[in-house]
């Protein structure tokens, strides 16, 4: 990739408005040994945003059921609240028993 593309003016592939790289954009490409975005800023941002959890709190019970943890050999009934909806694949633990479960 040549620097001749900082003068170069692209389209964005889903908006298709105007767009440049900049020179830092580059060097960062570069050091990173990344391909060019097809995508304006705004676009790639939208993107990123949208993989975000929402901004809403469900209330949830822990779903841990280890046998080892201060709950003993009885399920954990802590109830919390989280940005991950009880329709969510992710098993989701109280803070006690996640620390005990990665130290």
């Amino acid at each position: 990739m040549t620097e001749d593309i900082l003068e170069e003016i692209l389209i964005c592939q889903n908006c298709q408005k105007n767009f440049r790289i900049t020179q830092g954009e580059l060097d960062f490409y570069k050091r990173m040994n990344l391909p060019l975005p097809h995508k304006d800023f705004e676009c790639r941002h939208q993107e990123r945003m949208a993989k975000r959890n929402p901004r809403k709190l469900w209330h949830r019970v822990c779903m841990c059921e280890k046998t080892n943890h201060l709950h003993g050999r009885e399920k954990c009934e802590t109830e919390f609240e989280t940005s991950y909806s009880p329709d969510r694949p992710e098993i989701v633990y109280c803070e006690a028993c996640y620390n005990q479960e990665i130290y």
